[in-house]
């Protein structure tokens, strides 16, 4: 079974020819923000496009990668926004509550119809905003299960939207599908500033 689905995810994400070999980590946005990624996980260079902010994440060996396969598989995303596009910070609690309205499931939903969307779970704290969602409409990539985990924050000032999902042949419970989608989260940060100290002359 296993092998299986290892076998479905890379007909996904091997459907065209790989230009760039996968990494572990991708700068995003000339480098103001950095994904990197869980163990077992790659950035798919030939999906990604980190001058506009978009990385697409999945299981390394999946993409011909001598890994081997996370315990948990699926496919994750991450978006980041433009500058000063974040706004979750001191309003988790607005824009969850906002999440679970009919606006909100219409943002959520692929069709951009809330009719398609059911809101399983949500939860704000501390800068972060997740929710749990089944969305009937067609999935972004065709054999991703409907089920899909979303987390929304804020880093240097831009809204950066995560997003996993598993596959249709093989779903992923809640659990799984949260803790990847946490790991996923806690590998997106601010780029490092490097800091160069200088001596002090000799007197």
């Amino acid at each position: 079974m296993r092998l299986t689905v290892l076998t479905s995810l890379a007909a996904l994400t091997l459907s065209a020819c790989t230009v760039e070999a996968p990494t572990q980590s991708v700068a995003l946005l000339e480098g103001g923000i950095v994904a990197t990624t869980p163990d077992g996980y790659c950035v798919d260079g030939q999906s990604s496009r980190p001058a506009e902010g978009f990385a697409l994440l999945a299981p390394c060996v999946s993409l011909g990668e001598p890994e081997l396969a996370p315990d948990v598989i699926g496919v994750a995303t991450v978006q980041v926004g433009p500058e000063a596009s974040g706004s979750v910070a001191g309003a988790e609690g607005a824009l969850r509550d906002y999440l679970i309205t009919e606006d909100g499931a219409g943002l959520l939903s692929q069709s951009g119809n809330a009719a398609d969307v059911e809101i399983l779970s949500s939860q704000a704290f501390d800068g972060q905003v997740m929710v749990y969602f089944k969305d009937a409409s067609d999935p972004p990539v065709v054999g991703l299960q409907n089920e899909e985990w979303r987390a929304f924050t804020d880093i240097n000032g831009r809204l950066v939207t995560i997003a996993v999902r598993g596959l249709a042949a093989a779903p992923l419970q809640d659990g799984p599908g949260a803790g990847l989608l946490k790991l996923i989260l806690a590998g997106v940060t601010a780029a490092a500033t490097e800091v160069v100290t200088v001596d002090a002359p000799e007197a």
